[in-house]
């Protein structure tokens, strides 16, 4: 058989194809924000954290019946070196099969527990082995993860500051195992009514399940759905602590949506305190039709700003009180599915004007199950207030409309 002829030019493309074979001359792969102007100052020390974070940082993916359903980055928090088995913690999507986009709060996510889930080592032959679901919370959507590997890493540190301003790295990998690092900061935002109270959120590109870092390398939390919402350390933490202690996550339903004044333009905030006389606490978005709150005449536009008289500025503050007070229930004998009462210091808003501050006992059950909201119709004549009150009190157009009609 006649050899075939390579000519010059097909020659130098199959080169060029080998050539990209080798990692030192892979010219497809995708440059970071590390290349980005403001970051020239500390690249080099920073590099230095992120190449360290990576050598515990994973790639997952879950399959059903052969079918891919997920990937999610996760990160080693713990390797015990005897049995060679790690601890990692991950989102809860690597195991969500439909999941809804529009709210978090609907409840109507499914969940496949015993999906298939493969890790992707990090070794040169990007080895593959089992890794077997441990925990997982549906409301905060995480998950914990037991695999098999040898490791001469580091276990990263966590740290519970919150530092809002703060210039971050969100860590994670692709479906090549390559890193993915974007750069933002600790937005000064709370979670809208579609996301849960226990959110912050970075401004920058997501890798859901990886590691939310400062410039020291200290793991403020884990990136997670929706969009730039991550979950804190101090959230992440106190459910490993729950775990641990009780193998579940206890938690309280209120039964409102909630949004700091802290973070609304200081002109809105200068507003509410002429208006209102207070500057700190969290306002009511929406009700859940049907709940103890609803019953005692919570309605939207008042503000919480204390529960079991402990002043909350913040959803994060609010989750981690309410995580510790069911802790306490369940130190002292409580169970999952018993009733427990809680104080809020409510603010009343009427008619445009600062009504009576009232602590509410609020008897609520000890629940580990996903919180789901109910939209509702509040009479407006009970409400008593008027739309220009709504628009003081930061209560977007469409979610008055919703308050009267729905």
């Amino acid at each position: 058989m006649p050899l075939k002829l390579m000519t010059s030019s097909n020659a130098s493309t199959v080169q060029k194809e080998l050539q990209q074979q080798l990692a030192t001359l892979d010219m497809s792969i995708c440059g970071s924000c590390m290349a980005n102007a403001n970051l020239q100052s500390v690249r080099e020390s920073t590099t230095k954290t992120i190449l360290q974070a990576a050598k515990v940082i994973f790639s997952f993916s879950s399959y059903v019946d052969g079918k891919l359903m997920a990937r999610s980055s996760g990160f080693l928090i713990d390797w015990d070196e005897g049995s060679k088995e790690g601890t990692v913690l991950t989102s809860a999507r690597i195991i969500c099969s439909k999941y809804t986009a529009l709210t978090q709060w609907s409840g109507t996510d499914e969940y496949v527990p015993d999906a298939e889930i493969i890790a992707h080592l990090l070794d040169e032959d990007e080895t593959t082995v089992p890794a077997i679901l441990f925990r997982y919370d549906k409301h905060i959507n995480i998950a914990v993860l037991k695999v098999n590997l040898d490791l001469c890493a580091k276990i990263p540190r966590f740290s519970s500051d919150i530092n809002y301003g703060q210039e971050i790295l969100v860590l994670g990998r692709d479906e090549r195992l390559n890193m993915t690092i974007a750069h933002g900061c600790v937005n000064f935002m709370g979670p809208t009514t579609y996301e849960r109270h226990h959110y912050l959120f970075t401004g920058c590109e997501p890798s859901i399940g990886g590691m939310v870092i400062d410039f020291d390398g200290h793991v403020l939390g884990m990136a997670n759905f929706p969009g730039t919402a991550y979950i804190p350390s101090s959230i992440v933490l106190k459910c490993l602590d729950m775990w641990k202690k009780f193998q579940c996550i206890p938690r309280l339903h209120i039964g409102m949506k909630l949004s700091p004044i802290k973070f609304l333009d200081p002109i809105h905030v200068e507003r509410i305190f002429r208006k209102c006389n207070i500057d700190s606490g969290l306002i009511v978005k929406e009700v859940s039709h049907g709940s103890i709150a609803e019953e005692l005449g919570v309605r939207p536009g008042d503000v919480v700003d204390s529960v079991n008289g402990e002043c909350v500025a913040t959803t994060v503050e609010l989750e981690n009180l309410i995580m510790r007070i069911c802790e306490n229930h369940l130190d002292q004998g409580g169970a999952i599915g018993s009733c427990m009462d809680i104080l809020v210091g409510i603010l009343h808003m009427r008619k445009g004007r600062k009504g009576p501050r009232h602590t509410l006992s609020l008897r609520l059950n000890v629940s580990d199950d996903v919180e789901v909201f109910i939209s509702g119709m509040h009479p407006f004549s009970y409400y008593e207030a008027s739309s220009k009150m709504h628009m003081d009190l930061g209560l977007e157009t469409d979610m008055i409309i919703c308050f009267i009609y729905v």
